[in-house]
Protein backbone atom coordinates (compact mmCIF):
# COMPACT_ATOMS: atom_id res chain seq x y z
CA UNK A 1 0.00 0.00 0.00
CA UNK A 2 1.10 3.61 -0.61
CA UNK A 3 2.77 4.88 2.50
CA UNK A 4 1.92 8.33 1.00
CA UNK A 5 -1.85 7.95 0.20
CA UNK A 6 -1.75 6.64 4.06
CA UNK A 7 -0.02 9.31 5.48
CA UNK A 8 -1.85 12.39 3.34
CA UNK A 9 -5.01 10.73 4.86
CA UNK A 10 -4.04 11.00 8.48
CA UNK A 11 -3.17 14.24 7.86
CA UNK A 12 -6.45 15.21 7.18
CA UNK A 13 -5.85 15.81 3.19
CA UNK A 14 -9.54 15.62 1.55
CA UNK A 15 -8.23 14.60 -1.71
CA UNK A 16 -6.57 11.78 0.08
CA UNK A 17 -9.88 10.62 1.60
CA UNK A 18 -11.70 11.35 -1.35
CA UNK A 19 -9.26 8.83 -3.01
CA UNK A 20 -8.99 6.53 -0.63
CA UNK A 21 -12.92 6.39 -0.34
CA UNK A 22 -13.03 5.64 -3.82
CA UNK A 23 -11.01 2.70 -3.93
CA UNK A 24 -13.28 0.90 -1.26
CA UNK A 25 -16.30 1.87 -3.06
CA UNK A 26 -14.97 0.51 -6.31
CA UNK A 27 -13.87 -2.43 -4.29
CA UNK A 28 -10.47 -2.10 -5.60
CA UNK A 29 -7.78 -4.91 -4.86
CA UNK A 30 -5.87 -2.42 -2.81
CA UNK A 31 -8.90 -1.30 -0.64
CA UNK A 32 -8.26 -4.25 1.73
CA UNK A 33 -4.27 -3.50 2.58
CA UNK A 34 -5.59 0.55 2.63
CA UNK A 35 -7.85 -0.31 5.34
CA UNK A 36 -5.45 -2.96 6.71
CA UNK A 37 -2.94 0.23 7.36
CA UNK A 38 -5.42 2.04 8.88
CA UNK A 39 -7.23 0.14 11.21
CA UNK A 40 -4.66 0.72 14.62
CA UNK A 41 -6.15 4.47 13.65
CA UNK A 42 -9.34 4.01 13.96
CA UNK A 43 -12.34 3.94 17.47
CA UNK A 44 -11.63 7.88 18.32
CA UNK A 45 -14.27 9.15 16.70
CA UNK A 46 -18.23 8.96 17.81
CA UNK A 47 -20.28 7.84 15.02
CA UNK A 48 -23.73 9.55 14.87
CA UNK A 49 -26.94 8.31 12.84
CA UNK A 50 -29.52 9.60 12.19
CA UNK A 51 -32.54 8.13 10.55
CA UNK A 52 -36.27 8.69 10.12
CA UNK A 53 -39.15 8.65 7.25
CA UNK A 54 -38.42 10.53 3.83
CA UNK A 55 -39.15 14.66 3.62
CA UNK A 56 -39.02 15.43 7.21
CA UNK A 57 -36.14 17.52 7.46
CA UNK A 58 -32.83 14.94 7.92
CA UNK A 59 -30.57 16.84 5.61
CA UNK A 60 -31.38 20.19 7.09
CA UNK A 61 -30.84 19.11 10.82
CA UNK A 62 -27.70 17.45 9.96
CA UNK A 63 -26.28 20.35 8.67
CA UNK A 64 -27.53 22.12 11.57
CA UNK A 65 -25.40 19.67 13.55
CA UNK A 66 -22.25 19.80 12.11
CA UNK A 67 -22.42 23.69 12.11
CA UNK A 68 -22.88 23.53 16.39
CA UNK A 69 -20.03 21.09 15.89
CA UNK A 70 -17.82 23.10 14.18
CA UNK A 71 -18.75 25.97 16.78
CA UNK A 72 -16.94 23.42 19.30
CA UNK A 73 -13.61 23.22 16.73
CA UNK A 74 -14.68 19.54 16.04
CA UNK A 75 -14.01 17.71 13.29
CA UNK A 76 -16.64 15.94 11.36
CA UNK A 77 -17.49 13.98 8.40
CA UNK A 78 -20.85 13.27 7.28
CA UNK A 79 -21.90 9.99 5.37
CA UNK A 80 -25.12 10.43 3.44
CA UNK A 81 -26.62 7.65 2.23
CA UNK A 82 -29.39 8.28 -0.67
CA UNK A 83 -31.45 6.18 -2.89
CA UNK A 84 -29.87 4.42 -5.56
CA UNK A 85 -31.17 2.79 -8.82
CA UNK A 86 -31.40 -0.50 -9.23
CA UNK A 87 -29.80 -0.94 -12.55
CA UNK A 88 -26.85 1.58 -12.08
CA UNK A 89 -26.13 1.55 -8.60
CA UNK A 90 -25.91 5.66 -9.14
CA UNK A 91 -27.52 7.86 -5.98
CA UNK A 92 -29.46 10.59 -6.60
CA UNK A 93 -26.68 12.73 -4.34
CA UNK A 94 -28.61 15.57 -3.31
CA UNK A 95 -27.42 15.63 0.48
CA UNK A 96 -24.29 16.83 -1.13
CA UNK A 97 -26.07 19.67 -2.79
CA UNK A 98 -28.36 20.44 0.43
CA UNK A 99 -24.44 20.58 2.28
CA UNK A 100 -23.18 22.97 0.16
CA UNK A 101 -22.45 25.33 2.65
CA UNK A 102 -20.52 23.68 4.80
CA UNK A 103 -18.81 21.24 2.51
CA UNK A 104 -15.73 24.02 1.71
CA UNK A 105 -14.61 23.84 5.39
CA UNK A 106 -11.05 21.81 5.95
CA UNK A 107 -12.80 20.42 8.79
CA UNK A 108 -15.45 18.89 7.47
CA UNK A 109 -15.75 15.81 4.64
CA UNK A 110 -19.18 14.80 3.12
CA UNK A 111 -19.72 12.27 1.47
CA UNK A 112 -22.91 10.89 -0.69
CA UNK A 113 -22.97 7.25 -1.21
CA UNK A 114 -25.49 4.85 -3.30
CA UNK A 115 -27.34 1.99 -1.02
CA UNK A 116 -26.70 0.05 -3.94
CA UNK A 117 -29.95 -2.00 -3.42
CA UNK A 118 -28.42 -3.59 0.24
CA UNK A 119 -31.33 -3.93 2.40
CA UNK A 120 -31.24 -1.48 5.58
CA UNK A 121 -29.95 1.26 3.59
CA UNK A 122 -26.47 0.86 4.32
CA UNK A 123 -23.52 -1.20 2.53
CA UNK A 124 -20.36 -2.75 3.66
CA UNK A 125 -18.79 0.09 2.20
CA UNK A 126 -20.17 2.90 4.07
CA UNK A 127 -19.43 1.25 7.54
CA UNK A 128 -15.30 1.54 5.86
CA UNK A 129 -15.69 5.00 4.57
CA UNK A 130 -16.18 5.94 8.52
CA UNK A 131 -12.90 3.95 8.81
CA UNK A 132 -11.06 6.29 6.45
CA UNK A 133 -12.80 9.22 8.02
CA UNK A 134 -11.98 8.29 11.72
CA UNK A 135 -7.99 7.77 10.46
CA UNK A 136 -8.25 11.43 8.62
CA UNK A 137 -8.83 12.86 12.78
CA UNK A 138 -12.60 13.60 12.74
CA UNK A 139 -14.30 13.62 16.26
CA UNK A 140 -17.30 13.11 15.19
CA UNK A 141 -18.88 11.05 11.76
CA UNK A 142 -22.53 11.75 11.08
CA UNK A 143 -24.78 8.34 8.95
CA UNK A 144 -27.72 10.08 7.22
CA UNK A 145 -29.79 7.43 6.18
CA UNK A 146 -32.82 6.95 2.98
CA UNK A 147 -35.79 7.14 5.22
CA UNK A 148 -36.82 3.90 4.15
CA UNK A 149 -39.23 3.18 7.51
CA UNK A 150 -38.62 -0.19 9.01
CA UNK A 151 -35.24 -1.13 7.13
CA UNK A 152 -33.29 1.84 8.87
CA UNK A 153 -32.80 -0.81 11.79
CA UNK A 154 -29.31 -1.78 10.13
CA UNK A 155 -27.70 1.71 11.39
CA UNK A 156 -28.38 0.32 14.96
CA UNK A 157 -25.60 -1.97 13.90
CA UNK A 158 -23.39 0.96 12.26
CA UNK A 159 -23.23 3.70 14.65
CA UNK A 160 -22.68 4.44 18.58
CA UNK A 161 -25.90 6.47 19.04
CA UNK A 162 -29.00 6.74 17.07
CA UNK A 163 -31.39 9.45 16.04
CA UNK A 164 -34.72 9.16 15.22
CA UNK A 165 -36.04 11.98 13.38
CA UNK A 166 -40.36 12.62 13.30
CA UNK A 167 -42.80 15.34 12.50
CA UNK A 168 -46.10 15.64 13.76
CA UNK A 169 -46.95 16.37 9.73
CA UNK A 170 -46.35 12.97 8.70
CA UNK A 171 -48.60 9.91 8.72
CA UNK A 172 -45.54 8.01 8.59
CA UNK A 173 -43.88 8.88 11.67
CA UNK A 174 -47.18 7.13 13.34
CA UNK A 175 -46.57 4.22 11.50
CA UNK A 176 -42.72 4.57 12.26
CA UNK A 177 -43.70 4.88 16.03
CA UNK A 178 -45.55 1.41 15.81
CA UNK A 179 -42.20 -0.33 13.64
CA UNK A 180 -39.13 -1.38 14.20
CA UNK A 181 -37.68 1.86 13.76
CA UNK A 182 -38.85 3.15 17.34
CA UNK A 183 -36.86 -0.39 18.66
CA UNK A 184 -33.50 1.50 17.61
CA UNK A 185 -34.19 5.04 19.29
CA UNK A 186 -31.71 6.18 21.43
CA UNK A 187 -33.15 9.90 21.27
CA UNK A 188 -36.13 11.33 19.18
CA UNK A 189 -35.69 14.60 17.34
CA UNK A 190 -39.31 15.73 16.54
CA UNK A 191 -39.05 18.29 14.21
CA UNK A 192 -41.03 20.71 12.17
CA UNK A 193 -41.98 20.98 15.91
CA UNK A 194 -43.28 24.82 14.98
CA UNK A 195 -46.67 22.82 13.40
CA UNK A 196 -50.07 22.73 15.09
CA UNK A 197 -50.21 19.74 17.05
CA UNK A 198 -46.68 19.53 17.33
CA UNK A 199 -47.02 19.32 21.53
CA UNK A 200 -49.94 16.62 20.85
CA UNK A 201 -47.87 14.95 18.75
CA UNK A 202 -45.04 14.46 21.48
CA UNK A 203 -47.23 13.60 24.27
CA UNK A 204 -48.72 10.48 22.24
CA UNK A 205 -44.99 9.61 21.44
CA UNK A 206 -44.08 9.54 24.73
CA UNK A 207 -46.59 7.83 26.28
CA UNK A 208 -46.53 5.58 23.39
CA UNK A 209 -42.73 4.98 24.13
CA UNK A 210 -43.50 4.43 27.89
CA UNK A 211 -46.29 1.47 27.08
CA UNK A 212 -44.06 -0.31 24.97
CA UNK A 213 -40.78 0.05 27.40
CA UNK A 214 -43.05 -1.22 30.04
CA UNK A 215 -44.72 -4.26 27.90
CA UNK A 216 -41.06 -5.83 27.40
CA UNK A 217 -39.43 -4.64 30.70
CA UNK A 218 -36.92 -2.08 28.65
CA UNK A 219 -35.76 0.67 31.35
CA UNK A 220 -34.41 2.33 28.32
CA UNK A 221 -35.32 6.27 28.84
CA UNK A 222 -35.41 7.78 25.23
CA UNK A 223 -34.72 12.05 25.51
CA UNK A 224 -37.28 13.24 22.82
CA UNK A 225 -36.35 16.86 21.86
CA UNK A 226 -38.15 19.19 19.79
CA UNK A 227 -36.58 20.96 16.57
CA UNK A 228 -36.96 23.47 13.85
CA UNK A 229 -34.20 22.70 11.69
CA UNK A 230 -34.64 25.17 9.58
CA UNK A 231 -34.57 27.56 11.81
CA UNK A 232 -31.74 26.49 14.00
CA UNK A 233 -33.76 26.03 16.92
CA UNK A 234 -33.50 23.12 19.54
CA UNK A 235 -30.16 22.08 17.69
CA UNK A 236 -27.84 22.88 20.85
CA UNK A 237 -30.28 20.90 22.89
CA UNK A 238 -30.15 17.86 20.29
CA UNK A 239 -26.45 18.30 20.49
CA UNK A 240 -26.34 17.93 23.90
CA UNK A 241 -28.57 14.91 24.33
CA UNK A 242 -26.13 13.39 21.98
CA UNK A 243 -22.74 14.17 23.49
CA UNK A 244 -24.53 13.32 26.97
CA UNK A 245 -25.76 9.92 26.11
CA UNK A 246 -22.24 9.02 24.46
CA UNK A 247 -20.75 10.46 27.67
CA UNK A 248 -22.84 7.69 29.98
CA UNK A 249 -22.61 5.34 27.46
CA UNK A 250 -18.74 5.53 27.31
CA UNK A 251 -18.20 6.55 31.05
CA UNK A 252 -19.95 3.26 31.88
CA UNK A 253 -18.41 0.91 29.63
CA UNK A 254 -21.44 -0.05 27.58
CA UNK A 255 -19.82 2.06 24.60
CA UNK A 256 -16.81 -0.35 24.43
CA UNK A 257 -18.84 -3.97 25.01
CA UNK A 258 -21.12 -2.39 22.08
CA UNK A 259 -18.20 -1.50 19.35
CA UNK A 260 -17.32 -5.01 19.68
CA UNK A 261 -20.67 -6.77 19.34
CA UNK A 262 -20.44 -4.31 16.54
CA UNK A 263 -17.02 -5.82 15.58
CA UNK A 264 -18.17 -9.29 15.96
CA UNK A 265 -21.04 -8.54 13.34
CA UNK A 266 -18.95 -6.93 10.80
CA UNK A 267 -16.06 -10.01 11.26
CA UNK A 268 -19.72 -12.40 10.17
CA UNK A 269 -20.36 -10.15 7.56
CA UNK A 270 -17.17 -9.37 5.98
CA UNK A 271 -16.37 -13.57 6.12
CA UNK A 272 -19.67 -13.41 4.55
CA UNK A 273 -18.69 -11.21 1.25
CA UNK A 274 -15.88 -13.41 0.89
CA UNK A 275 -16.97 -16.53 0.40
CA UNK A 276 -19.57 -15.22 -2.38
CA UNK A 277 -16.32 -13.34 -3.94
CA UNK A 278 -15.11 -16.99 -3.64
CA UNK A 279 -18.14 -18.68 -5.01
CA UNK A 280 -18.54 -16.04 -7.78
CA UNK A 281 -14.97 -15.41 -8.89
CA UNK A 282 -13.80 -19.65 -9.08
CA UNK A 283 -13.93 -20.46 -12.20
CA UNK A 284 -13.88 -24.22 -11.10
CA UNK A 285 -17.16 -23.82 -8.68
CA UNK A 286 -18.88 -21.44 -12.17
CA UNK A 287 -18.44 -24.19 -14.02
CA UNK A 288 -19.74 -27.09 -11.85
CA UNK A 289 -22.88 -24.92 -10.90
CA UNK A 290 -23.50 -24.63 -15.20
CA UNK A 291 -23.25 -27.99 -15.48
CA UNK A 292 -25.36 -29.16 -12.75
CA UNK A 293 -28.25 -26.73 -13.94
CA UNK A 294 -27.93 -27.96 -17.48
CA UNK A 295 -28.04 -31.94 -16.72
CA UNK A 296 -30.13 -34.35 -15.32
CA UNK A 297 -29.16 -34.51 -11.27
CA UNK A 298 -30.20 -37.29 -9.07
CA UNK A 299 -29.05 -35.20 -6.51
CA UNK A 300 -30.91 -32.40 -4.93
CA UNK A 301 -30.10 -28.66 -4.88
CA UNK A 302 -29.47 -29.20 -1.08
CA UNK A 303 -27.07 -32.22 -1.53
CA UNK A 304 -25.23 -30.24 -4.46
CA UNK A 305 -24.94 -26.91 -1.99
CA UNK A 306 -23.40 -29.17 0.65
CA UNK A 307 -20.81 -30.62 -2.07
CA UNK A 308 -19.57 -27.47 -3.15
CA UNK A 309 -19.45 -26.30 0.69
CA UNK A 310 -16.94 -29.34 1.09
CA UNK A 311 -14.89 -27.97 -2.29
CA UNK A 312 -14.66 -25.08 -0.61
CA UNK A 313 -13.69 -25.81 2.82
CA UNK A 314 -10.68 -27.73 1.13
Amino acid sequence: MNNKLVKSILNGDKVSISRAISLVENQHNDADKLLTSLYSYIGRAKRIGITGPPGIGKSTLVNELVIALRKMKKKVGVIAIDPSSIFTGGAILGDRIRMQAIGPDDNVFIRSMATRGVHGGLNRAATEVADILDASGKDFIIFETVGAGQSEVEIFRTADVTVVVLSPESGDSIQAMKSGLMEIADIVAVNKSDLPGADAFVTTLRNTLEISRSAKGNNKNITIIKTQSNQGIGIDDLLNAITEYLHNLDRSGQLSERRKKLLQGRIKSLILSKLENIITEDPAITKLIESYSQTKNKTTPYEFVNKVIKMMVK
